[in-house]
């Protein structure tokens, strides 16, 4: 007979017990990497925008703006 398993409360663990519960760790282990991989983004500087990307950047609002039903007027407030 196979050796049993008991959890932290003491109740017998099943064979897919015991697969769910390793599963369950390396999700919380990704997860943990994840946190730290997304502060290290969070502090990192942004990158600086380049003067090329500026220039893309008016181009493809001139042309939003030409196209009425999106009302870019609007809803930037007369901010671009």
């Amino acid at each position: 007979m196979a050796s049993r398993r008991t959890s932290e409360s003491g109740a017998f663990m099943s064979q897919y017990d015991l697969e769910v519960e390793k599963e369950i760790k390396a999700l919380k282990s990704q997860i943990s990497d994840l946190k730290k991989e997304l502060e290290d983004l969070k502090k990192a500087p942004a990158p600086a925008a380049q003067s090329s990307d500026s220039g893309k950047l008016d181009l493809l609002i001139s042309i939003l703006k030409r196209h009425a039903p999106l009302n870019i007027d609007k809803l930037s407030k007369g901010q671009l």
